[in-house]
């Protein structure tokens, strides 16, 4: 391959996304700044001024982290005159927007690709990904993209991580339903795996009720491998973002409340599914018989 690339972070999704780039024959120089991290990829260097490439990909944890990270890549060789960087990240289309102004003066291109799909995924580079930007600019980030997953142009930049804060508002108040609806028929003595296999042949079943309920959720195994904090953030991008555009969002901000208080209830690093442990222990529910 004639294009080379840098990626930063590499955390459970970083890490097999940059493994397909390789796989797909591109030369990768990787960095992250957890030393742990570095140590379980092949290919990373130990600081960031060594990150170089013609495209500079971003899988990083919030926009905070992004802005701190574009600002050091600005003052480093590693990002030169042409470059591309692509946010692969979930960040805040407000931030992103104004940071592509930002790196528009330095003479780099911008364009935010946040991806959906998990860590499994990740590893079958399947993702789905949502690419916002100049058209010229996410036309020559598609092939490196297409390396990971299906890449869509979904609008100007910004647009990628609009979609993907209203997309994880979704898998989250589909998951809390799911998980207050696990509660209230095993209040009332209905085998929950019972109950989960009509759902899923009927008009209530989602994603959440199809695989993180059977997955996740019945098992006790919280381990799906994405962050009750990272969707919390997410849904927080999307109701902000509801608000700023001035379109009602009732059910966004109720949702953002009892997830965040969800994560100020479990254990730091909790996964996101955990929030059925959670959800159990908030009602004291009446023994009912089916016979009454």
């Amino acid at each position: 391959m004639n294009v080379s690339l840098g990626f930063i972070g590499l955390g459970r999704m970083g890490r097999p996304m940059a493994a397909a780039l390789r796989g797909a024959g591109y030369p990768v120089t990787a960095y992250d700044a957890s030393p742990r991290a570095r140590s379980e990829d092949p290919g990373s260097v130990d600081t960031l001024a060594e990150v170089s490439g013609d495209v500079v990909i971003l899988m990083l944890p919030n926009s905070q982290v992004v802005e701190s990270v574009v600002e050091d890549l600005l003052g480093s060789p590693g990002l030169r005159l042409g470059s591309l960087v692509v946010d692969m990240g979930s960040s805040d289309p407000r931030s992103t927007r104004a940071l592509g102004h930002r790196l528009a003066t330095a003479g780099v291109s911008y364009v935010d690709a946040p991806v959906s799909g998990g860590v499994a995924r990740a590893e079958q580079a399947t993702l789905t990904i949502m690419a916002g930007g100049a058209a010229a600019d996410v036309e020559r980030a598609r092939p490196v993209l297409t390396a990971m997953g299906r890449p869509t142009h979904v609008g100007t930049l910004g647009a990628g991580h609009a979609i993907k804060a209203c997309n994880n508002v979704l898998a989250g108040i589909s998951l809390l339903a799911a998980v207050e609806v696990l509660e209230t028929v095993k209040a009332f003595g209905i085998d929950p795996a019972v109950a989960f296999d009509v759902i899923n042949t009927s008009t209530g079943r989602s994603w959440s009720t199809e695989h993180k309920i059977p997955t996740f959720v019945l098992p006790e195994d919280y381990r799906s491998g994405f962050a009750l904090d990272l969707l919390v953030k997410d849904i927080g991008i999307a109701n902000d973002l509801a608000d700023d555009l001035g379109v009602e969002h009732a059910l966004l901000g109720t949702a953002l409340d009892l997830w965040r208080r969800a994560g100020n209830d479990l254990p730091a690093a909790a996964d996101h599914t955990a929030i059925a442990e959670w959800a159990a222990r908030q009602g004291r529910p009446v023994e009912t018989g089916a016979d009454t």
